[in-house]
């Protein structure tokens, strides 16, 4: 059965990037919040807020990992600078696959920037601006050497202070139609950019996903006050989703990207942007997945395998809950996790590519993990078991 997903929320949706808290008085787990997906941050301990039932409340705080705030001159501190961590021996496959990954990213060539295209508006700071170009350009290496786009990645950077600018290269970016743009995302009477409260302290943004003949744009808002880094959390993760975006622009008019399971590609943007963001030890955030996970299935750690399997077909039809309850982050992790044990970066690249140009998400399992689709769920199930 076809599995309608909102490419606008799957692909690139900055990963809740929102403003810069104003008060941490009521953020604490389990207190009402009024923004679902809206982040705040309190004595280092990030808070997001997500749907619980009928209501939305703060989830259980993240600790954080501080980034040093920049000179407005300085570049921004990347990993790549160091030298590549050494595997021992005696790693589990898990552990050697999240470590991998990382000393992959640290290995990649850092002089690239074909794929994008930045454009700043006249009130952003330039050098906060040349901080983010240079954040997202660096994440992106660890991509470029797996597939070479032709997609372009448009790219605002603005201030609170340039909504003609941002109203203008909305145009420029996505066509002039003002239907189907992007235009009114950004109210200049509320002030509210998406879930971000424009203000002098915020950072924030949106993209717009996949749209017809290819096209599509991100949106960066740095307050003319922000002086910090992204987050490498925020760059790794977000640069998986410019990844596949590019890979569907490329091949939009042949793209079945609308059959892939709904958790898989916000799966494979955690399994990938976590544990190059912690070098190479994703454990803590592993164990946020679960906690994350066993919120939707209370009864999760005791599940047999087909009673995974089932949760697995149900999702099949069943998107919108799959979507709302974040399992792309918390199922997806550890789908993706058995999925990247077993089979590279190249071949998952394939099987991704296959898709893009026409194959079903069924079609391309049996092409390269040469299993039916109830079989690789059979796969991740057990590891469920094995694992939560």
């Amino acid at each position: 059965m076809k599995r309608k997903i909102p490419l606008v929320v799957v692909l690139l949706v900055f990963t809740n990037m929102l403003m810069i808290p104003s008060t941490s008085a009521a953020i604490k787990t389990g207190a009402i919040c009024k923004i679902k997906g809206q982040i705040q941050t309190v004595s280092g301990f990030k808070y997001t807020c997500i749907k619980s039932g009928k209501k939305t409340v703060w989830s259980k705080g993240e600790k954080v990992i501080p980034t040093p705030a920049p000179a407005a001159t300085a570049e921004p501190v990347v990993a790549a600078t160091a030298a590549p961590v050494p595997v021992p021996v005696n790693l589990t496959p898990l552990q050697k696959m999240n470590l991998n990954i990382y000393n992959r990213y640290l290995a990649a060539d850092k002089k690239i920037s074909p794929s994008f295209n930045f454009v700043l508006c006249p009130s952003v700071d330039p050098a906060m601006a040349s901080i983010t170009q240079s954040s997202y350009i660096d994440g992106y290496s660890f991509w470029a050497s797996i597939y070479k786009a032709t997609a372009k990645i448009n790219w605002l950077l603005m201030s609170e202070k340039d909504w003609n600018c941002w109203y203008e290269t909305t145009e420029k970016f996505e066509g002039p139609n003002p239907v189907s743009r992007s235009w009114n995302v950004w109210n200049k009477e509320t002030g509210i950019l998406g879930h971000c409260y424009v203000s002098a302290n915020a950072f924030c943004g949106y993209g717009t996903g996949v749209r017809e003949g290819g096209v599509f744009a991100q949106y960066n808002m740095i307050g003319s006050n922000f002086k910090t880094a992204p987050t490498p959390l925020t760059v790794h993760h977000e640069t998986v989703h410019n990844y596949q975006a590019q890979l569907i622009a490329d091949n939009f008019a042949t793209s079945k990207a609308n059959t892939v399971a709904c958790w898989f590609m916000e799966g494979q943007a955690n399994l990938f942007g976590v544990p190059i963001a912690l070098q190479g030890n994703p454990g803590s955030h592993r164990t946020m997945e679960i906690n994350r996970l066993l919120r939707v299935y209370p009864k999760g750690s005791s599940y047999s395998k087909e009673e995974w399997v089932a949760v697995l077909n149900s999702l099949k039809t069943d998107s919108d809950f799959c979507f709302k309850n974040e399992l792309g982050y918390s199922l997806g992790w550890f789908a993706l996790e058995w999925t990247y044990q077993n089979y590279s970066i190249e071949e998952m690249h394939v099987f991704l590519e296959l898709i893009a140009k026409g194959s079903t998400w069924e079609q391309a399992i049996q092409a390269v993990m040469k299993m039916d689709e109830q079989a690789y769920f059979s796969k991740i199930a057990q590891y469920f078991v094995d694992e939560i």
